[in-house]
């Protein structure tokens, strides 16, 4: 069999020095300080400083969704999607092209509809809306092709993390053409704001779709093994696999068809009764079956993150079926609306938490470096949790002082994910693969 030059290439490659998350996790702190949690963050003091809560403040709200959705949230998954899927399928993968055109077209996309939605001095925003609608779509084909080709392939047996991995390409796709709807949208009537049932399934499909299949495809395939956890119950993980994305589905076609609130509330109840059977299927709160062992300065508490992540999962079910109720009987519904309380926890408490407590385990183990700082990762622990329950309370409970505990809330989150960013770079720097070179070679004196 002919192999055209890049298969030839990609096989004839150690893929351990292939390191395609680099560029990808980078960026996604990148988008997180700037575009991200920081712009997140100064909304939220936007009425503590007198401004209104109109058009400039909705608009910057849609625009920050995407930026955290596919910039922090989807460039971190995709990065581990390169480098993980061809090691999980034993296979190749073509490169280096589809992971550089894909990192630069959802830069692109992020940036062109962050400022073509937010600005308007100049009189380029339908061209950067535009360009965002069309980078997107062509980054997500880009990427769905390539990983979707290599989880086709290869000598290992297929499994069902791959069939939630098939999901979040699924919904990728999705995601990328309900962008290209908004952007088109806007477009089309000269506005910079969409409709919030339209931004709802975009976020949601992003987040819960996209992101969080992906999630949980890792999530079966590595946590028995991190965290010394009984075999999955496949069966009922195949439960939740189905549960999760029947309730996604209903929510994905709001903006197609009128769906009742009756109807929401059901795929509600559906996708929170997924999440659960999810967490009792991988075990992720039971005894370990065998004792922990530590390899050679493993940050051990990355653990916290993983279970606090799928605690903050269940809860976001929990307020989302509350305000599909609230939508029925608007005596008990959720008061602050614009806090997306909902969101945030899935956002913050959720993939966020998953995203450092996996990065903090595995960025190390790529690298074969140490994680240093790991008493500041404690300290990130304690903010991002802190900055998730304010914004839990004050999202749903009327006071006086909401928007404080909101912005100090939106503040610890950008503290925390800052000092994040931190321990990342250091532990990408050379020093930190040095370090690790350094405790081997002690090791292994210390056992002779």
């Amino acid at each position: 069999m002919n192999l055209n030059p890049t298969e030839q290439r990609a096989q004839g490659t150690t893929w351990a020095s292939q390191r395609f998350y680099r560029p990808y996790v980078i960026s996604s702190l990148c988008v997180a300080l700037t575009l991200g949690f920081t712009t997140g963050t100064a909304m939220l003091f936007m009425p503590l400083l007198g401004f209104s809560l109109k058009n400039s403040w909705i608009t910057h709200l849609q625009a920050h969704g995407m930026a955290q959705g596919f910039g922090f949230a989807g460039l971190f998954v995709m990065g581990l999607a390169f480098h993980i899927v061809p090691r999980i399928r034993n296979t190749s993968m073509n490169f280096p092209w589809p992971q550089r055109m894909t990192l630069g077209l959802v830069l692109l996309a992020i940036i062109c509809r962050f400022f073509g939605q937010t600005v308007n001095s100049f009189n380029v925003n339908e061209i950067l809306l535009g360009m965002s609608g069309i980078c997107l779509l062509i980054a997500a084909g880009i990427f769905i092709f390539t990983i979707g080709k290599t989880l086709s392939k290869g000598k290992s047996r297929h499994g069902l993390p791959e069939i939630w991995f098939w999901a979040s390409l699924f919904w990728c796709f999705i995601a990328s053409l309900l962008n290209l709807v908004i952007v088109l949208q806007m477009i089309d009537r000269g506005a910079r704001i969409v409709s919030f049932t339209m931004e709802d399934s975009f976020v949601h499909v992003t987040l819960i779709g996209f992101v969080a299949n992906f999630v949980f495809g890792i999530s079966l395939r590595v946590l028995p093994g991190l965290l010394f956890l009984p075999t999955p119950r496949f069966s009922l993980n195949k439960v939740s696999l189905i549960l999760i994305n029947v309730g996604i589905s209903v929510i994905a076609i709001q903006p197609i068809i009128v769906v009742s609130n009756w109807w929401l509330l059901i795929a509600t109840l559906i996708e929170l009764a997924g999440f659960i059977s999810y967490v009792l299927s991988v075990h992720i709160y039971n005894r370990r079956v065998t004792v922990r062992q530590y390899v050679l300065n493993t940050y051990g508490r990355y653990e916290w993150f993983l279970r606090s992540g799928y605690f903050w999962l269940l809860v976001g079910g929990v307020l989302q079926v509350w305000l599909s109720v609230g939508h029925l009987n608007h005596n008990i519904a959720v008061s602050i609306e614009l806090a997306a309380p909902v969101v945030h926890v899935w956002g913050l408490g959720f993939i966020t938490m998953i995203i450092v407590g996996m990065a903090s385990r595995m960025v190390p183990m790529f690298e074969g470096a140490v994680l240093p700082l790991q008493r500041i990762m404690d300290l990130v622990f304690i903010l991002l949790n802190l900055g998730v329950i304010l914004r839990l309370g004050f999202g749903i409970i009327p006071s006086h002082n909401s928007w404080t505990g909101l912005a100090l809330s939106g503040s610890l989150s950008t503290i925390s994910i800052t000092l994040f960013a931190l321990i990342i770079c250091l532990t990408l720097n050379p020093s930190s693969r040095n370090r690790y070179i350094e405790i081997a070679i002690e090791f292994g004196k210390n056992r002779q």
